[in-house]
């Protein structure tokens, strides 16, 4: 009578089962009849995070101020208040001597403050940097750097808007760099007074003693 009422319990519930029920039933029917076998384990693809990474070790603090960063004899912080281009220069100004919004000298470059704007958990999709463009000029970055690099889909941007609204509105283009979903900074204009968190820069040896 009870390897009957086994089989019908076996027949009737395992098909409404769902996968992973019904292994388990199939298990405990098996361990009745003397199949101990456990049944397959499962596993799951642990969740892979919006933006890589970075480890800690990426980063040193160098001859910088507590709470920035040394890269290639510069200090860097991000800033995650928003503001406007202007008011986000004159609060780097007012962080250290000789701070400004963060100029990009290379490819390299651009990488370094992409994985700074990303750092600890920062999901930041876009930022300042100190680069505008205004009828007349050419690219300038408010720490003085030299133009010497730029991101050539910016360089096609500030041809079409340079050439056409700047000129008919007199308008000045900030530049602010965009990540995308692959972890990639990207340069685009914008309307300087957008609000974005920003990145600052400063040399060490600029510090008062």
């Amino acid at each position: 009578m009870k390897l009957l009422l086994f089989f019908f319990l076996a027949a009737v519930l395992l098909p409404r089962l769902g996968g992973a029920n019904q292994r388990k039933a199939r298990f405990l029917f098996g361990n009745l009849f003397g199949n101990n076998s456990p049944p397959p384990a499962t596993t799951q693809a642990p969740p892979q995070p919006a933006f890589p990474p970075v480890q800690l070790a990426s980063f040193c603090q160098g001859g910088c101020r507590d709470g920035w960063f040394s890269y290639m004899g510069q200090c860097y912080m991000y800033v995650p208040d928003q503001m406007s281009w202007e008011r986000a220069e004159r609060a780097c100004q007012g962080a250290a001597n000789g701070g400004h919004l963060t100029s990009i000298s290379s490819a390299d470059h651009n990488n370094f403050l992409v994985s700074l704007a990303t750092y600890q958990g920062h999901r930041t999709a876009q930022f300042w940097t100190g680069g505008s463009h205004q009828k007349g000029s050419s690219l300038r970055w408010t720490d003085g750097s030299g133009a010497n690099f730029i991101q050539r889909p910016l360089h096609s941007l500030l041809n079409m808007v340079g050439n056409t609204i700047n000129s008919l509105l007199n308008l000045r283009i900030c530049l602010k760099l965009n990540i995308n979903v692959g972890g990639q900074g990207n340069w685009d204009g914008s309307a300087c007074d957008k609000k974005l968190p920003f990145i600052c820069s400063y040399k060490p040896n600029l510090l008062p003693p």
